[in-house]
């Protein structure tokens, strides 16, 4: 993430600047009468509603100077600002602040929740990295022949997000109860995890607990996730620093 200074003038010309060219693009024109709060939830909903395709030069420039200024004067929460026990924290507060080797979240969407009026942890890692993140995960998928697996962690880069990248593990489906077979497939997926861990040789982990898909058993899995990264951690020998961030 780039450090960026904006004056509030500059940020809101670069506001501007991106909603006509999203408009733009969908052969719109802008209502009257925006205040800068209004022109700033348009251009989020603009950015989550726009269908994925080439990404033009000229918007990602304004996006990621607009994004990376908005993230760093956030509340940006580094490592050495947390206290850890044998290598283990517990935080409330959003997974995006943090200043991490990788964020990891659990999904049943790869690409994220496509209803832009849901707050979630997708939606937000999408708005808050920029549109490369989804970009990324569209070109994975392409090449997987639009397979999602359920036992591979997707891993791209944080863009303008204050982690280097961002980790998705797609949770299979839950149709009913959560059963052996979605323990398993979870499991195998943050074994997964932590070989890409080992073989990039990362030092810390911020991993989503606040969230997860519908139907499933929230107290249960986080049990279970961090009782195996504890695990793997030991197994892999990775000296791995982990921050699980609950609720906020």
């Amino acid at each position: 993430m780039k450090n960026i200074i904006l004056q509030e003038n500059e940020k809101q010309n670069l506001i501007d600047e991106l909603l006509n060219i999203l408009v733009k693009e969908n052969e719109q024109k802008l209502p009257p009468g925006l205040t800068k709060d209004d022109k700033r939830w348009l251009l989020s909903n603009l950015m989550l509603a726009r269908s994925i395709g080439d990404l033009d030069d000229e918007f990602l420039k304004k996006q990621d100077k607009l994004l990376s200024y908005e993230n760093s004067i956030a509340g940006i929460i580094r490592t050495a600002d947390v206290s850890f026990k044998r290598q283990v924290a517990f935080v409330s507060d959003e997974i995006w602040k943090f200043e991490v080797d990788a964020l990891v979240v659990f999904t049943d969407s790869l690409l994220g929740v496509l209803d832009r009026f849901i707050k979630c942890v997708d939606n937000t890692l999408s708005l808050k990295a920029g549109l490369e993140l989804n970009q990324d995960l569209a070109g994975i998928l392409k090449a997987d022949n639009g397979l999602i697996s359920v036992t591979k962690p997707y891993v791209v880069k944080g863009y303008n997000l204050p982690a280097n990248y961002v980790v998705k593990i797609v949770l299979p489906v839950l149709y009913s109860s959560f059963s052996e077979y979605e323990k398993n497939k979870l499991k195998i997926n943050l074994n997964n995890l932590f070989s890409v861990v080992k073989k990039e040789k990362w030092k810390t982990l911020a991993i989503n607990l606040c969230e997860f898909p519908n139907n499933y058993p929230a107290d249960v899995l986080k049990t279970i996730i961090v009782n195996e990264c504890k695990n793997l951690n030991k197994k892999y020998k990775t000296k791995l620093n982990i921050i699980f961030v609950d609720n906020y």
